[in-house]
């Protein structure tokens, strides 16, 4: 007998597990295409329309499910916000650890605040945005709409960079701040509850149609993030040096 993904909650939901696979799998593909041209390798536009929006499809991608795990997570938690605040911990330790990484190479347009250090902040104060449930979708616009408004402002304070408001010189190659990115976490804490209350799936998918190598990818996601860069850029490197490319 199949089992449902739509198993008990203290179980994975294994739909949202493939669906983080998918985007990190683009992630990946979008990174391969960005090394390529940051080494050099080929020229071509990286900021023309079709990657921009690539770029973009991947990071809501990313936040939005995230929204929804915080949910099932909440679902399955047993000690109130001290769950969410160690693994708020531990994500913004990571992300410390990417700025002191790239700080060191390339250097320069080192990350400051990309998409771990969204998503570590994003943990530790979405929780307090539980009770508005469905509302959170308009709270995520209101976050969304006001991000677009900051992206008009300057500032000659280098600390609100976090924030969205940054100085005309800041520069980043990954840049996520809390607007108007922490806007699409809150509309995927408000999917998240309505598609799986109680952490339970009201949607009928078998856990044989997902792929297993997808839900494998979704449910290392962190491990992937952190390992391909790398790895992508010792091979490029190594290619390079062969004169291969």
């Amino acid at each position: 007998m199949r089992r449902d993904v739509h198993n008990m909650g203290s179980a994975r939901i294994t739909e949202v597990d493939a669906l983080r696979g998918i985007a990190i799998a683009m992630m990946v593909v979008y990174h391969v295409i960005f090394d390529i041209w940051f080494l050099g390798l080929a020229q071509f536009d990286l900021f023309s329309l079709p990657f921009v929006i690539f770029q973009r499809i991947i990071g809501i991608s990313f936040l939005f499910l995230v929204g929804v795990s915080l949910t099932l997570s909440e679902s399955r938690n047993k000690e109130g916000y001290a769950h969410h605040f160690r693994r708020g911990i531990v994500l913004g330790a990571v992300a410390l650890g990417i700025t002191l990484a790239t700080w060191i190479y390339p250097h320069e347009r080192f990350i400051t605040f990309g998409v771990i250090h969204l998503i570590a902040l994003a943990t530790l104060i979405a929780p307090f945005f539980f009770r508005l449930g469905r509302l959170n979708v308009l709270a995520g616009l209101i976050i969304i709409a006001a991000g677009v408004l900051a992206m008009d402002l300057e500032t000659s304070s280098p600390y609100l960079f976090w924030l969205g408001i940054t100085t005309p010189e800041y520069t980043a190659l990954d840049y996520y701040p809390l607007l108007p990115w922490f806007g699409i976490v809150l509309i995927g804490v408000s999917a998240g509850q309505i598609i799986y209350p109680k952490g339970v799936s009201r949607m009928r998918m078998q856990k044989s149609a997902v792929p297993d190598a997808l839900a494998w990818a979704g449910r290392h996601s962190l491990a992937i993030y952190l390992a391909h860069q790398p790895l992508i850029i010792g091979a490029l490197l190594l290619i390079k040096a062969l004169g291969w490319m």
